[in-house]
């Protein structure tokens, strides 16, 4: 039997190329990373992909089987259905890749948010300029969401998990996807990004902060909605984001069924589907945040933050049940469990 010994950990080559006959490994080159060989005219050692459970999209195909040898630079979240106890070390926040991936996270974050920042400002306005009312601007704004979510999860899959949203990084930690070290990090950074990228759109757009204080998915009138409606409203649309984020680009008891080329527009569509739906439903909410990072920074950016702790109590609710949902059928065990 023919083992390799790679920094993400050995592994059986033919195994895991009989369970994929669509792609082979091969001896890995750069550090905490697994190289994949493809039909790329690049040398087998020339494309480094890191193993990681929470690549979004990925369905878990880039991750090394639960039986790898696990060596000082191999992620906790690389090796299929960790014990919790792998997860929540924090070995991991001494790997100096990890960090870098981190801000990789963050700078991505923030490039999102400056775009959706900037579509935001210009069709909110036309909400009373058409016959239509609202349903024009989120209609809009719902269509450009399946390309932004869509383009940076193919752009940066491959080499962080694409979550840039902290909605995605706490889901896949309650379903032991993603280690503590990586939760934590990826979860500062895209706030980090997040409020550098509100700003952006304030500079750019010459605005003033109170400008900001209607954001599409932000904002929410305390005169018209009470708190427990806004919790309410917000942990049940990010349950549905997860849970279609989970079953269409996470668990890879789908993996087949859609794959990294199909899963990433899938994902896109669900997180458009929440946003319009969301939009219309009470008086007073302009719609689900579905990432609290985003809020965070829009809210930074006009120096308004009301209600800003449903965007964050929200998503951890949703995570934690999705979490739960998740691990009641685990996809690598079989029988009574």
């Amino acid at each position: 039997m023919d083992h390799h010994q790679t920094p993400g950990g050995s592994f059986d080559v033919e195994k895991n190329n009989s369970a994929h006959p669509r792609r082979s490994y091969t001896e890995a080159e750069p550090k905490s990373s697994q190289v994949l060989s493809t039909s790329s005219p690049l040398p087998s050692d020339s494309v480094a992909t890191d193993a990681f459970l929470g690549r979004l999209g990925g369905a878990q195909r880039f991750s090394l089987p639960s039986t790898s040898t696990a060596t000082p630079s191999t992620p906790a979240d690389a090796l299929r259905d960790p014990p919790w106890s792998s997860i929540l070390s924090f070995s991991d926040f001494r790997k100096p890749r990890l960090w870098k991936l981190a801000l990789i996270e963050g700078v991505g974050t923030a490039t999102q948010i400056f775009l959706s920042g900037v579509l935001g400002v210009a069709v909110l306005p036309t909400a009373t300029e058409t016959s239509v009312g609202a349903v024009f601007p989120v209609a809009i704004a719902s269509i450009v969401q399946v390309f932004l979510i869509s383009l940076f999860i193919y752009a940066a899959g491959p080499v962080t998990g694409a979550h840039f949203n902290p909605l995605i990084t706490m889901g896949t930690f309650a379903a032991r996807l993603s280690s503590l070290p990586r939760t934590v990090l990826y979860i500062i950074l895209q706030c980090l990004g997040a409020i550098v990228g509100a700003y952006l759109v304030r500079a750019a757009l010459g605005l003033s902060p109170r400008s900001l204080h209607v954001v599409p998915g932000c904002y929410i009138d305390s005169a018209l909605v009470a708190p427990a409606e806004a919790f309410a409203f917000e942990s049940v649309m990010c349950f549905v984001q997860l849970f279609l984020a989970f079953g269409l680009g996470l668990d890879p008891r789908n993996g087949t069924a859609f794959g990294p080329s199909l899963a990433p527009i899938l994902i896109g569509l669900s997180s458009a589907l929440t946003v319009f739906v969301s939009s219309f439903a009470r008086p007073g909410y302009l719609g689900t945040s579905g990432n609290p990072a985003r809020c965070l920074g829009f809210m930074a950016a006009g120096e308004r933050f009301t209600y800003h702790w449903v965007h964050w109590v929200g998503p951890i609710m949703a995570s934690t049940v999705n979490g739960v949902l998740y691990w009641l059928v685990p996809p690598y065990k079989t029988g009574s469990s």
